[in-house]
C-alpha cells in the first residue's frame, strides 16, 4: 500500500518494549530485591533470573540502539519490588522506599529523552515484592500499598525530571496484562501462588487489580493537576484473546459508569457485549488453519464461552462496581493499549511435543499439558488478527486512540545455544514487514493508532525460561549480555525494523514501504493472507 501524506501522523510512536523485572536483572539474589518469584527460584520450579539483560547498567547503549534505528518511543518499566524493597523473601510490613533506585529510574528517563524517545512507563509488570506474600491481590488492603507506591514514585521520578528541565512522563501504563496475571495465576498455575486455583479466586483478584488501576487512574491525574504538569495518557494493557471472557469483558467493566450502565442491567450490557464481539470476530473471517489442534481448541473456548454466558453475574464483582462509583471520574482509560500475540483458542494446542518441555512436570496432567499446549514459538503468524482488534476497539471506544504496546514473535534458543526453527520457518524480519505493513494499513485507513511497539529490543527472561528469544537484538548467554544484531539463524531484524521506520517517515506519497521480499509489508490484507498461507506448520 502506498503511504498517503494526509494519512501520515507525525507524532506516530514507532518503538519497542521492555518490561524492568525481564530485563534489569538484580532479583532474588543476596542481598538484593526479593519478589515474588524468589521462592519458585529457591525450589528451582523455574530458571533464575540471574542478570537478565543487564538493562539496569546497560540502558545508555539500548536507548541509543533506539535512537540509530530511528525509533521515537521506549516502554520501560518501574520496578515495585526495587522501589520499595525487601532482602527477606518474608511477608512483612511494608518497607521504606528507596530513593536512589527512583533516581537511578529517573536517570533512565533522562537517557531515554535525551535518545529522542518518547518513555511509555508500566508501573506493575507481573511481579510483585516479596513483602506482600505470595497472593496479595487477594486482599483489597493492597490496592492501597500499590497506591502509595504508584503516588512515590510517579512524583519523584517526574519531579526530578522537570526539576533539570524535561517534561514529566506523558504514557502510563498501569498494570500489564491483568487478564493474563489472573489466568497464569490462578487458573493456568504457571505464575507463583499458594492459593487455592479457580475462577472465584481469580474474580476476587480481578476485582482488585481492576480497582487498583482505577485509584492510581485518578492519583495520576490529580498529582499532574496539581503540579501544573501536561495532561497524562493513563490506561491499561490486555493481551488480546478472541475469548470474550479473557479480555474485551476487562475493557467493558472498567467502561460501565462511563457509559451510565444501572446496576440492574449489568448482566444483560455484558452479554450483549459479548455478543457483539462474537458476530464481528466471525465477520472478520480471519484464516485459521482447521487442523485437529484448531478443533480441540475451538471446542474449549466454545464450551467456555458457554459456561461464562450461563454463570457471570455482575454481583460478583461488587468490589469493582462500588470502585467505579467512588472514582473522581467517570473515564478511567485515556486510550486503548493491546498486546498482540497469537490471541486465538484455536491455536492453544499443538500436536504432542516431548522435547521442548521447559518447566518441571509435577504429575502426569502436567506432562499431558505441557505436551500438548502452544508454546511461545508455536504461536501462528496472522497479522490480519491485529488489524481486527485494532478496529473492533477502536469502534467501541471511539474518541480513544489505540496503542499497539507489544507485538511480537518468538525464536527458540536455549542459553546453551542448542535451538531450532520455527515449524513455519518465518524470520524475525519477515513478522516486522507484515505487521508494520498492517499498522501502515491501518493508519492509511484512519484507525486512530498513536504507536506499534515491539516485543522486545533485546532477549530477556520469559517467566520462568530464556529460551523464548523475542529481541530485535540477540543475547548468547554463554558469553555475557552483550546484544548482536544478527540473531543465531542469520537474520538482522534491528535493520528491517530501522529500514520500514525509515520508509514510513520519508512521508513521500510514492513510496511503499515494503523492504523485502517484495509485497511482504505494505500490502492488502489479501496479500497478506495468500503470504501467510503459503507458509508451513
Amino acid at each position: 500500500m502506498i503511504l498517503n501524506k494526509e494519512s501520515y501522523c507525525k507524532g506516530f510512536l514507532w518503538g519497542v518494549a521492555t518490561s524492568a523485572y525481564q530485563a534489569e536483572g538484580g532479583y532474588n539474589g543476596k542481598n538484593q530485591p526479593q519478589t515474588n518469584w524468589a521462592r519458585v527460584e529457591k525450589e528451582k520450579d523455574v530458571a533464575p533470573l540471574g542478570n537478565a539483560a543487564e538493562f539496569w547498567t546497560r540502558y545508555p547503549e539500548d536507548f541509543a540502539n533506539c535512537r540509530k534505528m530511528g525509533l521515537s518511543a521506549f516502554r520501560l518499566g518501574l520496578e515495585w519490588s526495587r522501589v520499595q524493597p525487601s532482602l527477606s523473601r518474608k511477608p512483612s510490613q511494608p518497607p521504606t522506599m528507596d530513593g536512589a533506585a527512583l533516581d537511578h529510574y529517573a536517570e533512565m528517563l533522562i537517557e531515554c529523552r535525551n535518545n529522542g524517545l518518547e518513555p511509555v512507563v508500566t508501573l506493575h509488570h507481573f511481579v510483585h515484592p516479596a513483602w506482600l506474600g505470595d497472593d496479595p491481590w487477594l486482599e483489597p488492603s493492597t490496592v492501597d500499598h500499590f497506591i502509595h507506591y504508584v503516588q512515590s514514585a510517579v512524583l519523584h521520578v517526574n519531579s526530578a525530571l522537570t526539576s533539570r528541565g524535561y517534561p514529566a512522563v506523558r504514557y502510563y501504563i498501569t498494570i500489564n496484562e491483568p487478564n493474563m496475571l489472573l489466568f497464569n495465576t490462578y487458573l493456568s498455575g504457571q505464575f507463583p501462588s499458594t492459593a487455592q486455583h479457580g475462577f472465584k479466586t481469580a474474580i476476587k483478584a480481578c476485582c482488585n487489580l481492576l480497582c487498583a488501576h482505577i485509584k492510581a487512574y485518578n492519583v495520576i491525574h490529580d498529582m499532574y493537576e496539581t503540579q501544573g504538569w501536561v495532561q497524562p495518557m493513563v490506561s491499561l494493557n490486555n493481551y488480546c484473546s478472541d475469548l470474550y471472557w479473557a479480555d474485551k469483558l476487562l475493557l467493558d467493566l472498567l467502561a460501565l459508569r462511563e457509559h451510565n450502565i444501572p446496576l440492574k442491567d449489568m448482566n444483560n450490557h455484558v452479554r450483549k457485549k459479548r455478543n457483539a464481539f462474537e458476530t464481528s470476530l466471525g465477520a472478520a473471517n480471519i484464516p485459521l488453519r482447521k487442523n485437529l489442534s484448531y478443533w480441540f481448541g475451538t471446542f474449549c473456548k466454545k464450551l467456555t464461552d458457554k459456561l461464562c454466558c450461563l454463570y457471570f453475574d455482575i454481583h460478583g464483582f461488587k468490589p469493582l462496581t462500588d470502585g467505579l462509583l467512588e472514582s473522581s471520574r467517570e473515564k478511567v482509560l485515556d486510550y486503548i493499549a493491546v498486546d498482540y500475540y497469537d490471541p486465538f483458542s484455536a491455536h492453544l494446542f499443538r500436536p504432542p511435543e516431548l522435547w521442548d518441555h521447559e518447566f518441571k512436570n509435577k504429575s502426569i496432567h502436567s506432562w499431558l499439558m505441557n505436551t500438548i499446549s502452544s508454546k511461545w514459538w508455536d504461536w501462528r503468524v496472522l497479522p490480519q488478527g491485529l488489524r481486527f482488534f485494532c478496529q473492533y476497539y477502536a469502534d467501541e471506544f471511539q474518541g480513544r486512540p489505540i496503542l499497539i504496546a507489544e507485538n511480537g514473535m518468538a525464536l527458540r534458543r536455549k542459553t546453551n545455544n542448542k535451538n531450532s526453527h520455527r515449524r513455519d520457518r518465518i524470520s524475525r524480519s519477515q513478522f516486522l514487514e507484515l505487521h508494520v505493513g498492517e499498522v501502515v494499513n491501518m493508519l492509511n485507513e484512519g484507525i486512530p493508532l498513536i504507536g506499534y511497539l515491539h516485543w522486545s529490543l533485546f532477549d530477556n527472561y520469559e517467566w520462568g525460561t530464556y529460551t523464548p528469544r523475542f529481541g530485535l537484538y540477540s543475547i548468547d548467554y554463554q558469553r555475557g549480555c552483550d546484544r548482536a544484531p544478527v540473531d543465531h539463524l542469520g537474520d538482522c531484524p534491528s535493520a528491517t525494523y530501522a529500514k520500514l521506520v525509515g520508509l514510513f517517515k520519508s512521508r513521500s506519497p510514492e513510496t511503499d514501504v515494503s523492504v523485502h521480499p517484495p509485497g511482504s509489508a505494505g500490502v492488502s490484507p489479501a496479500e497478506i493472507a495468500a503470504k501467510m498461507a503459503s507458509l508451513p506448520g
